[in-house]
């Protein structure tokens, strides 16, 4: 009797023990993390070692399964922090992602966190102390301070391989690519050095369709008045494959940017695409 109720169970349980299957997350998987407390470089509000609320920002996807969940606990510290002294120095705060827990339970560690320095008035400071020969030890430096909804990003520091429910088919797979592609030209900004910079130079490439506008609509999810991007020439590369350079204007684009990471949605002809912006603001 035993025997066979324990023949019974393996059989209702077989079919669910063989959806399992795994997925490997290989090193430097990028998880996107968003702040859910302000954070202030003051040693009466937080201490190096101080655990800081925080959540992944966007589900992280591997060959189309999702292997750590947007909304999950992220365990993250202050690694360091100074607070704003007199005489202008500034304070400086930085975070340091521990680790995530997968969608089995498993740990995926972390490295990567985020530096923010407060504003300096040393310059100030040093300028009216010669001109009143005087130390002014009332001038006091701005505090380092990260808000709520900071975006940052961590990478995965070890090869972990996560259980993932393959019971349902990867629907992803079986949906039509977006025709719409555009990248921020990073290699544009570095070649800039410390020139001011007035436009983000952006790379847009359609498919099956060509085009002679672009717009940003959205800005970090929130909707804003259309800003029209500068389009160059379209070329055809490929088989029904346009591209264009194009910029945006960074003035306007930054009304509505944050610290930390940024994203914005471009929209050509009723398509869209959205943009990370992977710079430190």
């Amino acid at each position: 009797m035993f025997v066979k109720c324990v023949s019974v169970m393996v059989a209702i349980l077989l079919p669910q023990l063989c959806i399992a299957d795994t997925v490997s997350v290989p090193f430097g998987t990028r998880v996107f993390i968003e702040l859910d407390q302000e954070v202030v470089s003051k040693h009466k509000l937080n201490r190096v070692g101080s655990i800081v609320h925080a959540h992944v920002w966007k589900d992280v996807v591997i060959d189309g399964h999702t292997v750590v969940e947007a909304g999950t606990h992220v365990m993250v510290q202050v690694s360091h922090i100074k607070t704003a002294k007199v005489a202008g120095i500034k304070g400086n705060v930085e975070l340091k992602a521990l680790q995530v827990a997968a969608i089995d339970g498993s740990d995926l560690m972390l490295t990567g966190g985020y530096d923010q320095s407060g504003k300096s008035l040393m310059a100030l400071s040093i300028t009216l102390a010669v001109v009143i020969f005087a130390p002014l030890i009332f001038i006091k430096g701005k505090q380092a301070k990260l808000h709520p909804g900071t975006v940052f990003d961590a990478m995965v520091v070890q090869k972990l391989d996560v259980a993932v429910d393959d019971s349902k088919p990867a629907m992803v797979e079986l949906e039509p690519a977006n025709p719409l592609e555009v990248t921020v030209l990073y290699e544009i900004l570095e070649q800039m050095g410390e020139k001011k910079v007035k436009t983000l130079p952006l790379q847009i490439q359609m498919d099956g369709e060509q085009f002679d506008s672009a717009r940003v609509t959205h800005v970090n999810d929130v909707e804003v008045k259309p800003i029209p991007l500068e389009v160059g020439e379209v070329s055809l590369i490929g088989e029904d494959v346009f591209v264009a350079a194009g910029t945006v204007d960074l003035k306007k684009l930054g009304k509505n940017l944050n610290r930390g990471f940024n994203w914005f949605t471009v929209d050509v002809g009723g398509v869209t695409d959205e943009v990370m912006l992977d710079l430190e603001l």
